[in-house]
C-alpha cells in the first residue's frame, strides 16, 4: 500500500513539473515586466507627453538611487572591517620587528675568519704554507 502511495506521489510531482515546463513563462527571474520601471526615451514631436515622461523617469531614477542606500551601509561596514584589520596587521608587524630585534641584539656577533687582511699578509701566509 505504501509503495502505491509513493508511486502516485511521484507521478503527481512529475506531471506538475511537465505542466510548468509547457506553460509559457510570463515572468523572467530578476527582471520586472512593468514598462513603468524602465527609462522611457523622450519623443521630441509630442511636447505634451514630455511632462509625463519626465515624471516617470524621475520616479525610476529615484528608485534606483534608493536601492543604493543598502549598498552604502555595506561599504561603510566593509571599510570599518578593513580599518580594523589594518590596525591588527600593523600591530602584528610591529611585534615581529620587536621580536626580531630582541633575537638579533644590538651588536653584531663575532665571527672568526672575517677579519680583513692585507694582500701582504696573504702572500706571507702562502709562502709559509709552501715551506
Amino acid at each position: 500500500m505504501l509503495i502505491y502511495i509513493l508511486i502516485v506521489l511521484f507521478v503527481i510531482l512529475i506531471s506538475y513539473q511537465v505542466y510548468l515546463a509547457i506553460l509559457p513563462k510570463n515572468l523572467i527571474e530578476g527582471l520586472e515586466n512593468n514598462d513603468t520601471t524602465t527609462y522611457q526615451p523622450y519623443d521630441p514631436n509630442n511636447s505634451l507627453i514630455l511632462s509625463q515622461q519626465n515624471a516617470g523617469n524621475i520616479e525610476v531614477l529615484k528608485g534606483r538611487i534608493d536601492s543604493f542606500d543598502g549598498v552604502k551601509e555595506s561599504v561603510d561596514n566593509m571599510q570599518q572591517s578593513i580599518n580594523s584589520m589594518q590596525t591588527q596587521i600593523d600591530g602584528l608587524v610591529e611585534q615581529q620587528v620587536t621580536y626580531a630585534q630582541e633575537m638579533a641584539g644590538s651588536t653584531p656577533p663575532d665571527v672568526s675568519g672575517t677579519d680583513y687582511e692585507t694582500t701582504e699578509n696573504v702572500e706571507d701566509l702562502i709562502e709559509e704554507e709552501e715551506q
